[in-house]
């Protein structure tokens, strides 16, 4: 893409309103910027992995059930 192009882009991103759009690009930005599997400690990708095989058995806990479990432990 020609830098004229970008700079459209850029345009276009600075004067929308629109925040999904905005999380989106962001988040595709966000993306790009993450560390590569490879360069992840052995100890970090076990842990990935081990969530991962977790979330696939379906041994998951609900984030309004964590919340609501901290809240009782710590109040608020």
């Amino acid at each position: 893409m020609d830098l004229i192009s970008k700079y459209d882009w850029i345009e276009k991103i600075v004067k929308s309103e629109n925040e999904t759009l905005l999380n989106q690009v962001k988040h595709l930005l966000d993306e790009e910027e993450a560390e590569p599997w490879e360069n992840l400690s052995p100890a970090l990708k076990a842990s990935i992995k081990r969530g991962l095989n977790q979330a696939d058995k379906g041994e998951i806990n609900p984030h309004a059930e964590v919340i609501k479990r901290i809240r009782k432990k710590y109040g608020k």
